[in-house]
């Protein structure tokens, strides 16, 4: 029988930081943001705040958001879905499955 690795994120009886951190590592835009490991809300957004990146800005607003962490603009689907690669596509979906909340 073939072993079944349980990431991190989907642990859901981790701390929310931990899964968050988890989770932002599996996105390859977010691949050098500051305020990923440890997550760190506050560098993560200013991170994201200093980038012109679309994908990595798209990313973070959608964590910044797990994490109840006010931002100015919304996590927008279309345009991350727009923005981002295939593995990051596929990475939310993954996400989506997983996530409870």
């Amino acid at each position: 029988m073939p072993t079944v690795s349980i990431r991190a994120y989907e642990q859901k009886d981790l701390p929310l930081e931990q899964r968050l951190a988890s989770l932002a590592k599996r996105f390859a835009a977010l691949k050098d943001a500051e305020g990923i490991s440890p997550f760190s809300p506050a560098a993560l957004h200013a991170y994201i705040q200093n980038s012109d990146n679309v994908a990595a800005v798209q990313t973070g607003l959608l964590l910044l958001q797990l994490a109840g962490h006010p931002t100015e603009e919304p996590f927008e689907l279309l345009t991350a879905m727009a923005a981002w690669s295939d593995e990051d596509r596929q990475m939310f979906i993954n996400f989506l499955r997983v996530w409870d909340f």
